[in-house]
């Protein structure tokens, strides 16, 4: 974008997409029939799985406070960049090694098999409280770039391992229904990140919400070693037949 316009960015961006549809376009997957039910059952169903796992749904807390506080640093960290820290070169920089960061962990996650995956996983998370530190003391450049590559890393660890003890772990009769609390519990604080962000800057200026956001990722991540079923959980071991059963459809 610094350099042939937003234009051609979102082009590409749009590209994307059509690539991605097109390839989904090409999967074919068995079709399996699902009895009518009211969405009133389906809702309480996964709901009763959801809150029947303690580190389902305590994860689910700190992965939302992980999208709220990310929001923050993407509303305050570009006008940071420009103002305090040496103009948009120094933003662009920071998302893309980002997301070298985002490719460098889910390419360590495929290796890399922690006995304990969510635990792990979400302490990884709690690496973000970093670059949102670094930023409220405008620190120097090169260190903000590598605290957020190393914070998207540790996203890029949890995203495919989580993935996985979720499909290994929830009945596949109640996957979709579970996963749609997933999205919707840890997407939700996102909107208010990028709502609550600026205001707040506004009234007490860039550190405050900076450093409230370190301090609430730091401790809802890490703070879910507390919880007994997450320091528990081991990778579970995929079905003898996963290899060759055809893929279930599936929402979220």
């Amino acid at each position: 974008m610094l350099t042939v316009g937003p234009g051609w960015t979102f082009l590409l961006d749009s590209a994307s997409f059509a690539a991605s549809a097109a390839l989904l376009a090409l999967v074919r997957v068995r079709h399996v029939p699902i009895p009518r039910r009211s969405l009133r059952a389906d809702l309480a169903e996964g709901w009763s799985e959801v809150r029947s796992r303690d580190w389902y749904w305590t994860s689910l807390i700190a992965h939302g406070v992980w999208n709220g506080t990310s929001a923050v640093l993407l509303t305050l960290g570009p006008a940071l960049a420009v103002e305090r820290l040496g103009g948009e070169g120094v933003w662009i920089a920071t998302v893309q090694v980002g997301a070298a960061g985002l490719v460098a962990g889910a390419l360590l996650a495929a290796r890399v098999r922690p006995r304990r995956p969510v635990l792990v996983a979400n302490a990884g998370l709690a690496a973000l409280a970093l670059p949102l530190a670094l930023f409220a003391v405008a620190a120097p450049a090169p260190l903000l770039v590598a605290a957020y590559g190393l914070a998207l890393t540790g996203l890029g660890v949890l995203t495919p391992t989580w993935e996985t003890v979720v499909q290994l772990t929830i009945p596949p009769q109640a996957l979709a229904r579970v996963t749609s609390y997933d999205w919707l519990l840890s997407l939700a604080a996102a909107p208010l990140g990028y709502a609550l962000a600026p205001w707040a800057a506004s009234i007490w200026g860039p550190s405050v919400p900076l450093w409230t956001a370190a301090v609430l990722v730091g401790a809802a991540c890490l703070g879910t070693a507390a919880v007994p079923g997450v320091r528990r959980l081991t990778m579970p071991e995929a079905a003898p037949d996963a290899a060759t059963a055809s893929p279930q459809p599936q929402a979220g």
